[in-house]
């Protein structure tokens, strides 16, 4: 039985282009996968704190010795591992803000980053992705256009995602973007619904 988590990461609570494409993914998906078990991390609805003092001590002080804030901030990120290790699929909404991705996700993928947990050394130089086998569906939207040369140098959402999701190991990424609803309003329909035959052909295939 596949396991599909559904990350939810725009601070749109309301009528968010991520939250309707990435909703829309999943909703297909299940249709065409029915005995998917879904499991939703709202980013927004239910923040993480960032990545801190807490978290840095687990790296330095034994286990034996470690603080009630470290052990709870351990347990934190060890729960948002095994939820990561069990799934099959991913699928991340991801909307642009100030050229990259939310803070929200940021901490996400901080706590997940874990040495030995979902990623390990294993030279100078050398490091292993831990987190492997996963479908993993990024859906972006920004309200600029990055898809010309030109933009593409102001893009820091895609490039650091398939860095940062490939350095776990994460590699098997498709990317499905709305980009421009600001930028040409009047084709701001079209976009979406592009955005959304995408959705569905990936979803259903």
């Amino acid at each position: 039985m596949p396991t599909l988590l559904h990350i939810h990461s725009s601070p749109n609570l309301g009528p968010s282009v991520t939250r309707s494409l990435s909703s829309r993914f999943v909703e297909r998906f299940s249709a065409s996968h029915p005995d998917t078990t879904v499991d939703v991390l709202d980013l927004a609805a239910d923040p993480l704190p960032h990545f801190g003092p807490a978290n840095m001590a687990a790296a330095m002080t034994p286990p034996e010795n470690f603080s009630e804030a470290t052990r709870v901030a351990v347990g934190r990120s060890a729960q948002l591992i095994d939820q990561i290790m069990r799934a099959n699929v991913i699928v991340l909404g991801v909307p642009m803000i100030n050229f990259t991705a939310p803070t929200q996700l940021k901490a996400w993928i901080d706590h997940i980053s874990i040495p030995q947990k979902t990623f390990r050394y294993t030279g100078p130089g050398k490091v292993e992705g831990l987190v492997v086998g996963k479908r993993v569906f990024l859906i972006a939207a920004s309200g600029m256009d990055y898809s010309t040369a030109q933009g593409k140098a102001f893009d820091f959402l895609e490039p650091m995602l398939r860095w940062q999701l490939g350095f776990l190991g994460m590699t098997d990424l498709t990317v499905i973007r709305a980009q421009g609803m600001r930028m040409f309003p009047e084709k701001a329909t079209d976009i979406m619904a592009a955005a959304e035959a995408e959705v569905d052909r990936l979803a259903l295939g």
